[in-house]
């Protein structure tokens, strides 16, 4: 939660052209003086869809800012998030993670958003997150925000256990020239190129292409797993501000590229290869009025095509809200509309796997009103609201939440929270009819229906956070969550056959279940020169079925999340502009047979001046290679092991 002070001075005087020399030398200095409460000044825009500290946020919610994605030495945005707290991270292959907060965690996790500038990147079809298409430059990435647990009234459906949001800078902030490259174990080749401008002083804009490749990663027996990811990306961003009161942005992206996954069952012997392309295109107007009020029009459009050996998928995504933020006497009301238009393409290639409609359009639309009441002043506030949802598959659905918060002074806060949030079906429960081969003679038949409901969750939190000087600040929350009408596969009368036994297999609303824990984050300035930063995390998830449930699988949520995560990061500032960086992580073991394990990340970095930038690191220093993901026995992707990584990487700016 390190605000991002550092590069703001590296930008302001990169930017100068009469302060050279020793002026970047005192620039660097003046960081090692910074207290903690200026450097965790880091704002937080999803708490409430408007910028505020995060002592003001009544939410768990958790910043990792640029400084801390340049010092990680990860190389891709599923790797850097490893250190929030609450927040589960696992690699099930080289280019593959299973990403979840709070539980039901799998290689297409369905209980939380991801949005990147507020894009929704989420895909309707399995409720899941390509996150390897997620690959930006990490240098024009301000910050990545967290909130763990619903968010669903501000965010709507989906949003059920967590949001994040990945925030890039503006153009105006990404001058210059920036060429980046490195190579490592695990990706051989990895480069970017930046390239920000202005036409004229109000009107700034910025261009880049990034690519990488990542080789393969081996299985426990030592064989080399066909699992490589080979993917190019371009893109830019303009942003034009006339006056101090009106932005308007318009940005987009293209990737390109293949990845490979081996599979496992009747597909064991035929590594399936995907072609993967796609863009989006993004216009956002905002405009503050007077005293305070703010209004903002965002509009983007989304496609992604991807082809591979069952099935190729064609989706294409068109977005539009609107909101309107103001202030009332003691209230600040924000409320909104949006409209949701999505439409996907399927081409079956095998007779096994088939979709009850080929091509299906689905309409989303909603409003949305919450309001930050301030009774007694700035001690206390309420804030309340609920968002109104109507799609296609369940109809209309109502997420409402609660929230107080009491800060005292500025050293203590409190927060309560009780939220409600729904998670809508997808294509894949709604349309799905799979064959699969189980055993000899034996063929399963998994099908979809219009019978499916939402799911939903009712949480309840309670936070604190504690800022008792300048070098020290905690931060802690408590939850509980109930869930119903959780997602069950129900076993229906087996078909006895010439060719063998055909087993029909449901996808029903027959489970419910609670989850728990304690998620605490702190940082320390020990020195001028060494901080640290860590966090723990305390889980627990219990599932019930129905008593008419046949299901002999609906716990199996329960073994993919450990109970227990831990992470300690130390920054330390050496002399002559030289860094040492370690990141310590421990994760639990899971109960579908995945060992715990610890990973030790070290890093070396040196910057002579502003303008270069030289790093050198190990990652997963204590094994040769770990476990840390299986998925379900629905899901034919075979684990391979994550390994030990050195890596070199240089980065200039002029």
């Amino acid at each position: 939660m390190i605000g991002d002070i550092r590069s703001i001075l590296l930008l302001c005087a990169a930017f100068s052209q009469t302060r050279q020399g020793h002026a970047g030398d005192e620039s660097l200095d003046r960081l090692k003086t910074l207290s903690l409460q200026e450097l965790t000044a880091t704002t937080v825009s999803l708490a409430a869809k408007s910028q505020q500290t995060l002592q003001e946020a009544a939410a768990a919610a958790y910043v990792i800012s640029n400084e801390e994605i340049r010092r990680s030495g990860m190389q891709s945005i599923p790797e850097i998030l490893r250190k929030v707290p609450g927040l589960e991270v696992a690699r099930v292959d080289a280019n593959q993670w299973a990403i979840t907060s709070r539980g039901f965690n799998g290689a297409f996790a369905n209980k939380l958003l991801v949005m990147v500038d507020g894009r929704t990147v989420y895909d309707p079809f399995n409720s899941g997150v390509y996150w390897n298409e997620q690959d930006y430059p990490l240098e024009d990435i301000d910050r990545i925000e967290v909130i763990r647990g619903p968010g669903a009234t501000m965010w709507g459906s989906n949003a059920v256990n967590g949001v994040i949001n990945i925030v890039t800078r503006t153009a105006q902030e990404s001058q210059g020239t920036l060429v980046s490259a490195g190579a490592s174990q695990e990706e051989p080749g990895f480069g970017t190129l930046r390239y920000g401008g202005q036409l004229n002083p109000d009107l700034h804009y910025r261009v880049y292409g990034k690519y990488n490749h990542r080789d393969d990663f081996h299985f426990s027996d030592g064989s080399k797993a066909s699992d490589n990811l080979d993917l190019g990306r371009a893109g830019f961003r303009s942003d034009w501000t006339p006056n101090a009161q009106e932005t308007l942005t318009l940005q987009g992206d293209y990737f390109n590229g293949t990845m490979q996954q081996t599979l496992t069952g009747a597909d064991a012997a035929m590594p399936d290869r995907m072609q993967k392309q796609g863009g989006n295109l993004l216009l956002r107007w905002q405009r503050t009025l007077a005293n305070g009020n703010r209004v903002q029009i965002r509009s983007y459009f989304d496609h992604a095509t991807r082809q591979q050996m069952r099935l190729d998928h064609r989706r294409d995504t068109f977005d539009f809200d609107v909101q309107h933020s103001f202030h009332w006497h003691s209230h600040a009301p924000t409320w909104g509309a949006g409209y949701r238009f999505n439409s996907d393409q399927l081409t079956q290639k095998l007779a096994l796997l088939t979709f009850d409609q080929a091509r299906r359009d689905l309409h989303l639309f909603n409003l949305f009103a919450q309001d930050e009441w301030r009774p007694f002043g700035d001690a206390w506030r309420l804030i309340y609201g609920g968002k109104l949802e109507h799609n296609d598959f369940t109809g209309f659905e109502l997420q409402p939440t609660a929230r107080l918060l009491w800060s005292p002074d500025q050293q203590h806060s409190v927060w309560a929270a009780v939220s409600r949030a729904v998670r809508v079906p997808s294509r894949v429960e709604h349309d799905l009819n799979l064959l699969y081969n189980f055993a000899p003679g034996v063929t399963t038949n998994i099908r979809g229906g219009d019978s499916f409901k939402s799911e939903t969750a009712l949480s309840y939190e309670l936070g604190y956070r504690f800022f008792p000087n300048r070098s020290f600040n905690l931060d802690t929350t408590l939850f509980y969550c109930d869930y119903a009408r959780l997602s069950t596969t129900e076993p229906q009368t087996p078909i006895i056959g010439v060719g063998g036994i055909l087993i029909p297999y449901q996808i029903a609303n027959m489970a419910q279940g609670e989850t728990y824990g304690w998620e605490t984050a702190l940082n320390w300035r020990a020195s001028e020169f060494w901080r640290l930063q860590g966090s723990y995390s305390l889980f627990g998830m219990a599932i019930h079925k129905d008593p008419q449930s046949l299901d002999s699988a609906a716990a199996i949520a329960e073994g993919n999340s450990p109970r227990q995560r831990f992470n300690l990061s130390a920054y330390i500032n050496l002399p002559n502009q030289l860094e040492f960086d370690s990141h310590w992580y421990y994760t639990d073991r899971l109960a579908n047979g995945v060992p715990a394990y610890h990973r030790l990340d070290l890093r070396l970095g040196w910057q002579p001046s502003l303008h270069l930038e030289l790093a050198a690191g190990v990652q997963n220093l204590l094994d040769n290679r770990h476990l840390e993901f299986i998925p379900p026995q629905d899901n034919p992707v075979l684990s391979s092991q994550m390994e030990r990584n050195y890596y070199l990487k240089a980065t200039l700016r002029f």
